[in-house]
């Protein structure tokens, strides 16, 4: 007689008098990794991102990623989810309602959220109308640092919605449809440990985790706190999808096996050690690289890689490996690297920086954009937006910035809004400041360059390279520079 294997027990059970759907044995398992990978990616790594990284963000910053959150990983805005926040515990809401009360009870401090596979279990079940669908059972664990409601562990209920195409024998469309808290495990769920166990040797996550244990082992001092920095492609500084996946996944593991709080770039990170790398291809394998470095003198204290995960796990996941417009963007950076004079000998210097920090900064449609200038001297100071589709704007032609506001980082038109919109991509900030006035800018069409007015906006017409020219006219004064790639972005969809 055909042994049957534990697992499998499951997908015999029944819902509302229905025989839930039998498959067979890899389709059973390719159930379970997608419902591992929707709750993984779609779900905890999103989590990541509206309850730590963007913690200092107010909730109605946050709308466009709590509408990307909802959208990719669950049915619809109306699904209720455990909350560990509200009391009789056990209570559920909609997801916004959660977020809000996280909002409001860890007073923009970070908590950390993880889901333990090691002891996952499930069951395969079909709706009334023979619908399938998979109960996940799993520990959530949520950590914090401002008291005990913070700091909790919960086996709770995923249920998985997806649907089956019975004549190409595939599986797509995996949602979750509720997370509710249960007290023991079912009698008839079983554990496919193998698949999960597999699973996870092979995925971003887990080459992420070596890498991370890797940097604690090979770590000589403990800091309690650490700031991480966006990894991207070759370190071209383009926020996309997997640069996304990294981030969360690298703030999960970091705080996780090291214990340290992770800071955002958007805070003062000359206090913390840094962490910081990028990704690239080499012979079909996904080969990441990290550097944990001093934040005051820029030193490297280690440099770790890895190469075991194969590119085909990103095409598996949809995943593009290039940010899209790669090519486009590194001229774009190539020419601005080339028209930036450096200048050690100048006695001015400018920093600007925007309210989300200098490195992979980033904004979603809607969000509104601070921006701030820091000079050692008084000064004139302007500055050129490039939009994601080549459109030069003249955001500020003469900012000053006064005696008494030297060393200090002084806000750019704090009067004015500066919006998030389409075009949506890769877009840059460049600024200028000069000790005396700057030459005044040409209006009428010449081949050189010139602006025309668009309604609100001053709109450069000609080359970056002229543009650079123009705007570092003044008459006896060496010109400070200074420049930001910024990613702007519509928002998530389904994939």
């Amino acid at each position: 007689m055909r042994t049957i294997s534990l697992y499998l027990v499951f997908f015999w059970l029944f819902l509302n008098s229905g025989r839930a759907q039998s498959f067979l044995p890899e389709e059973e398992k390719s159930i379970i990794e997608n419902a591992r990978k929707l709750l993984n990616t779609e779900y905890l790594q999103n989590l990541e991102i509206l309850t730590h990284y963007e913690v200092n963000q107010p909730f109605d910053a946050l709308r466009p990623q709590l509408q990307g959150f909802i959208k990719s990983a669950f049915r619809d805005a109306d699904v209720q989810i455990f909350n560990e926040f509200r009391e009789p515990l056990g209570t559920l809401t909609t997801v916004e309602e959660y977020i809000k009360d996280y909002h409001i009870f860890a007073k923009r401090k970070p908590i950390v959220n993880t889901l333990d596979w090691s002891k996952a279990r499930f069951q395969l079940k079909q709706t009334s109308d023979k619908k399938p669908f998979l109960n996940v059972y799993i520990l959530k664990k949520m950590q914090g640092s401002t008291g005990k409601i913070l700091n909790q562990e919960h086996l709770v209920e995923c249920r998985v919605q997806f649907d089956y195409n019975e004549k190409l024998k595939s599986f797509y469309g995996f949602k979750i449809a509720g997370i509710t808290k249960v007290q023991d495990y079912p009698k008839e769920s079983a554990t496919d440990v193998q698949t999960v166990v597999a699973a996870k040797k092979n995925d971003l996550f887990a080459v992420l985790d070596t890498l991370t244990a890797q940097l604690k082992a090979n770590s000589s001092t403990s800091p309690e706190e650490l700031v991480l920095e966006r990894f991207t492609y070759k370190k071209c500084g383009i926020n996309d999808a997997l640069s996304d996946q990294v981030f969360a996944a690298l703030n999960s593991c970091i705080q996780r096996r090291m214990n340290v709080s992770v800071q955002s770039v958007a805070g003062d990170k000359n206090v913390f050690p840094i962490i910081r790398g990028w990704y690239e291809d080499a012979e079909n394998q996904l080969v990441m690289h990290m550097e944990l470095v001093d934040s005051r003198t820029g030193k490297v204290f280690q440099q770790l890689s890895n190469a075991e995960l194969p590119l085909r796990w990103l095409e598996e996941q949809q995943i593009p490996l290039k940010p899209q417009n790669y090519q486009n963007v590194k001229v774009v950076q190539d020419t601005i690297r080339q028209i930036t004079s450096v200048t050690p000998q100048s006695a001015l210097k400018l920093e600007i920086r925007t309210d989300r920090g200098r490195t992979g900064v980033e904004y979603w449609a809607g969000q509104s954009m601070i921006l701030e200038a820091k000079a050692n001297r008084p000064c004139h100071v302007r500055l050129l937006y490039r939009l994601a589709d080549g459109t030069q704007t003249l955001l500020e032609n003469d900012f000053v910035i006064k005696p008494g506001q030297e060393n200090q980082l002084v806000r750019i038109a704090p009067e004015a809004s500066f919006i998030c919109s389409a075009p949506y991509g890769t877009e840059y900030l460049l600024a200028y400041a000069s000790e005396e006035p700057f030459c005044a800018l040409p209006t009428v069409p010449n081949r050189e360059g010139y602006f025309r007015q668009e309604g609100e906006y001053q709109i450069f017409v000609g080359s970056l390279s002229a543009f650079n020219t123009l705007m570092k006219c003044a008459k006896n004064s060496v010109i400070a520079e200074d420049h930001l790639q910024i990613t702007t972005r519509e928002g998530k969809t389904d994939k």
